[in-house]
């Protein structure tokens, strides 16, 4: 997929590695300073390496920020394909349970996803990802989770899936705000409201 916010991808071990190494210091520094105080040079400074290497790979921090967000979202896909394998029988209910439960976890283990998971986690926040082909708009999360359903988990089809996934997605993250807002490991119970609220929504819907 392209990246409008990669100038160009890395291809030597070498040049990866710096990519790599500037978005780790970019989820670093998330977790400190937050979105709003995040500028490219502190990142450079992080990573150990000129200012200038960020503009040579990234459309600035906006570029940085959107490649993070689909380093996300390819690392929830395989956590979403190890938990998959593992069950027998699945169904809309438990895999949006799995995919919350996931996305949980990310939460309280991957630096930066509290602060810019897909997008500006705050009330509100754009999104970093890039917009979707389907024509019910939104961004590639939608359109990536539902044809990872249905082409890697063997999901039956949804009615409407697009506004579907995109409502969902919208619930998981208020759910998550919430949860996360003033604990650092998330409230239990608003985790687990955000659960019956996606369960019963999707049964009502398979």
């Amino acid at each position: 997929m392209d990246n409008p916010g990669l100038r160009r991808r890395p291809v030597q071990k070498r040049s990866i590695d710096r990519v790599e190494r500037i978005l780790d210091s970019c989820a670093q520094l998330l977790d400190e300073v937050g979105l709003d105080a995040l500028t490219t040079l502190e990142v450079a400074r992080r990573a150990g390496v000129p200012n200038s290497t960020i503009y040579q790979f990234f459309d600035g921090k906006s570029g940085v920020l959107r490649e993070l967000a689909l380093r996300n979202l390819e690392l929830l896909l395989v956590r979403l394909r190890r938990r998959m394998a593992e069950e027998d029988t699945l169904t809309w209910p438990r895999a949006v349970e799995i995919v919350l439960a996931e996305t949980v976890e990310m939460r309280r283990t991957v630096p930066g996803f509290t602060v810019v998971d897909f997008a500006d986690t705050r009330p509100g926040g754009a999104s970093f990802l890039p917009p979707g082909e389907a024509k019910e708009g939104g961004d590639v999360l939608a359109e990536r989770l539902y044809h990872f359903a249905l082409d890697e988990a063997g999901l039956p089809p949804l009615p409407d899936p697009y506004r579907v996934m995109r409502l969902a997605i919208q619930a998981t993250g208020a759910a998550l705000r919430l949860a996360f807002t003033d604990c650092r490991e998330g409230d239990p119970a608003m985790i687990e409201q955000g659960r019956r609220l996606l369960r019963a929504y999707f049964a009502d819907l398979a």
